[in-house]
């Protein structure tokens, strides 16, 4: 793989992590019932990933009676699981697919 290929790929969900953790503080910061355009930017970005990990970890999902509160306004345990997703991704780019160093 291509060293400049294998950066943008390790950067890329670097950012994902950055974008999940900021979304997790910024509506702690904020709260349930604003919605402004720093939240939309954080949802843009990070509802495909959730929409994932939903698919894959289907047992995650908010229960109903926890819909209203701030646990269900961060998602549930879905930032978690999708931070260690990315993690698991990160690492095995790191260790399968690392470049050669130049000579």
């Amino acid at each position: 793989m291509n060293i400049y290929v294998f950066q943008i790929i390790n950067y890329t969900l670097s950012f994902l992590m950055w974008m999940i953790l900021g979304r997790i503080i910024v509506t702690l910061m904020i709260g349930t019932k604003k919605d402004n355009v720093i939240i939309g930017m954080f949802r843009k970005v990070t509802d495909p990933v959730y929409r994932v990990v939903r698919a894959v970890v289907p047992f995650a999902v908010v229960p109903p009676e926890k819909q209203g509160t701030l646990w269900g306004a961060i998602g549930g345990c879905i930032p978690f699981f999708s931070f260690f997703f990315i993690i698991i991704l990160r690492l095995a780019l790191i260790l399968f697919f690392t470049p050669p160093l130049p000579k």
